[in-house]
């Protein structure tokens, strides 16, 4: 039974995902995924996240099974290589990963002058990646590994866990940091087209560091725990 209620999700996503190569229907994505998408690039973009929901159900049965070390590695691998083809496509086929018909972005934040909205999801860019940042700083500053699930850690050596609690905190750091570039570059794209160019590269710089953090808290885990939900010996 729980190796059934583990594969409900990594199921339900690859069905959505065939769903999408199938009917060619974006529908699923957020409408501001495909706001600005040709209509004739439209099913083009449908079965390319479809692929990429896939990849992901994979992934996520392969890393929720933890059969084995290496599969997992390979989970984590495909799940980051998912993630970034399905914003990748985004971009391409979109021409941004968030845009709005009609070219301009409606609402507060993109009425407001750029410099404002620059200061204001910096400010809150800034408090939320602290959320990351500051037990990230904790970990590697005391050697504790407390803050994660005992089972990541349940196999590791006595000598190991300072090492396990470095490695962890360091990609906390660098998913705080991820955040706050993504808020940052956020506040370029919710204006008018052409996105500056600035905005771009901090986007492609976030999600660079959140796919490396996860990866990396994921894999580090992997490589001290022997496997991603360790058991201790009884």
């Amino acid at each position: 039974m729980d190796t059934l209620f583990l594969l409900v999700i990594p199921a339900l996503t690859g069905i959505l995902g065939i769903y999408m190569i199938v009917s060619g229907n974006p529908r699923l994505l957020h409408s501001y995924h495909y706001a600005t998408t040709p209509p004739e690039k439209l099913p083009a973009l449908a079965r390319a996240e479809g692929v990429g929901m896939i990849g992901l159900s994979v992934a996520i049965a392969l890393i929720a099974l933890d059969i084995q070390g290496w599969l997992t590695i390979a989970g984590i691998v495909l799940f980051v290589a998912s993630i970034v083809a399905m914003l990748g496509a985004i971009v391409y086929y979109n021409g941004g990963l968030v845009t709005f018909s009609g070219q301009v972005a409606t609402g507060p934040f993109a009425t407001m002058k750029p410099a404002w909205r620059l200061l204001i999801m910096g400010a809150v860019g800034a408090v939320v990646s602290l959320l990351s940042i500051a037990p990230g700083v904790y970990m590697i500053a005391s050697g504790d590994v407390s803050m994660l699930h005992s089972y990541h850690y349940a196999n590791v050596a006595a000598a190991d866990l300072p090492r396990l609690a470095t490695a962890e905190g360091a990609c906390m750091i660098v998913l705080g940091v991820a955040i706050f570039l993504c808020m940052l570059a956020g506040a370029g794209m919710l204006g008018k087209r052409p996105f500056p160019r600035w905005s771009i590269v901090l986007m492609v710089a976030g999600v660079a560091c959140l796919c490396i953090g996860l990866a990396g808290l994921l894999g580090f885990i992997i490589y001290f725990n022997g496997s991603l939900m360790g058991s201790a010996t009884l």
